[in-house]
């Protein structure tokens, strides 16, 4: 068999870093046989599976260098050159509450989105993926670590908890009333719910408003990371807010 190309080496580490994690034994064991099965390697082409975070990571890197290539940022998931170590104004008083998203990769992204457009905390229900997950950590660059968030076993307990502190509740949902005329008040829970399903009807019924994103082509929805991000820019820009 032909011996695997340094990319494909580098790729089939980065796809078990960033599956697997912290457990990095197992990611160097899957490695290990992966390539055993594939080439006629050589002992250079293997790492033992006791290995540590660093020797996988090195050798991730020596993959690349020798492709011709550089390191991928999701690699190095973290406080960036460029980013601040403490944000330009105080946080608003905006949360969202993440029900049943599949998608770490999608609620990363809803992480980081929150953090740059001042949303203050972020609430996760139902199966949607943990801080822990290595995807999630990819997306978010570092948000996760400094943003405030909180787990909930019914998400109903967090609608409940925001409605005691005076928040509106608003839910992102196809059908409702363009964000574009929509009055923002000042204090919300924005409710996002399954990429697919949308929002179950139970926490409809507990919402004050449904705001919508109006579509001009085929489709009738957008990505749920992308439609959080296009809300959380209209809001930032201009937007009407009741006093």
């Amino acid at each position: 068999m032909k011996a695997p190309s340094p990319k494909s080496l580098a790729d089939l580490l980065r796809n078990y870093i960033l599956r697997i994690g912290k457990d990095w034994p197992q990611a160097a064991k899957l490695y290990d046989s992966r390539v055993a099965l594939r080439a006629d390697f050589s002992p250079d082409f293997l790492i033992a599976s006791s290995t540590q975070h660093k020797r996988i990571l090195d050798l991730y890197l020596h993959w690349r260098h020798a492709a011709g290539l550089g390191p991928e940022r999701d690699m190095f998931a973290g406080k960036e050159d460029g980013d601040r170590d403490s944000p330009l104004c105080e946080s608003f008083p905006h949360a969202v509450l993440v029900h049943n998203l599949r998608s770490a990769f999608n609620v990363g992204s809803i992480f980081r989105t929150a953090d740059c457009f001042g949303f203050s905390e972020i609430n996760l229900s139902g199966y949607t993926p943990g801080i822990e997950h290595p995807a999630l950590k990819s997306a978010a660059r570092g948000c996760e670590a400094w943003l405030k968030k909180q787990r909930w076993e019914s998400p109903l307990d967090c609608i409940n908890f925001y409605k005691e502190q005076n928040y509106q509740i608003i839910a992102l949902e196809t059908g409702g009333q363009n964000i574009n005329n929509f009055k923002w008040p000042q204090k919300f829970l924005l409710v996002l719910g399954n990429e697919e399903l949308g929002i179950a009807k139970e926490l409809l019924d507990l919402c004050d408003s449904i705001i919508s994103i109006q579509m001009r082509g085929r489709k009738a929805s957008l990505n749920v990371s992308c439609a959080f991000a296009t809300v959380a820019a209209v809001l930032n820009c201009g937007n009407k807010q009741e006093q």
